[in-house]
């Protein structure tokens, strides 16, 4: 039997880990998103009518079909890392306090893959805004400007929805299979959608850190 000092850090080792895996599968569908979202709309907006996707030549039209599978399979499985960083960063946290005898300040203190929404919500438009800014657990209202780092996530995935639901437009003159299939795939990544949006929305609008909404 091992001792309750190592089985508290191993403990610890174990839960962050776990953290850090779901922290770099987050990164990578995000950046896989994010390229691909660029790629379409650049491809769509320049008007060269073709797509060079992972070394292959699709024809814009064929982009639009594929587009809402492809941002719903990305989309659910982002909004899946999210959902699992809360479970993974509860039990990190657990840990560590155990471990270390105080509970971290953020997650930010200990995500070691962090991805580009990450530094995104470090963004300031307040010029006398401090660049380091003390996590308080306990503070029951922020500024307008410390919170507007919560709308980075509602206006990616509207981009990602619009992007969709414009896809399934412009394959109405193409195969009615197509659009079938992009039409409950954009539902879908709807659906799936709201909660965290709604979530992120509430924290903008000034909930308090002990409501749910931060569970």
């Amino acid at each position: 039997m091992i001792s309750e000092d190592e089985q508290a850090k191993l403990r610890f080792e174990l839960a962050n880990a776990n953290l850090q895996s779901i922290s770099r599968a987050q990164g990578i569908y995000l950046t896989t998103l994010l390229t691909y979202i660029c790629l379409v709309w650049a491809t769509y907006l320049t008007g060269t009518g073709e797509a060079h996707v992972v070394g292959l030549e699709l024809k814009m039209q064929a982009v639009w079909q594929v587009t809402p599978f492809i941002t719903m399979v990305l989309i659910l499985a982002v909004i899946g890392t999210l959902n699992a960083s809360l479970v993974a960063w509860a039990e990190a946290n657990d840990a560590g306090s155990a471990l270390f005898g105080s509970r971290f300040r953020s997650l930010f203190e200990i995500d070691t893959h962090k991805n580009v929404i990450d530094y995104i919500t470090l963004l300031q438009i307040h010029p006398r805004g401090p660049t380091q800014r003390p996590h308080e657990p306990h503070r029951k209202q922020q500024s307008f400007f410390t919170r507007l780092p919560h709308l980075t996530f509602p206006i990616l995935f509207l981009i990602i929805l619009l992007t969709s639901y414009w896809a399934v437009y412009q394959s109405w003159r193409g195969s009615c299979t197509f659009v079938a299939i992009g039409a409950i795939c954009s539902a879908v990544q709807t659906v799936f959608s709201m909660r965290p949006m709604w979530r992120w929305i509430k924290r903008f609008s000034g909930a308090s850190q002990d409501d749910d909404v931060y569970n």
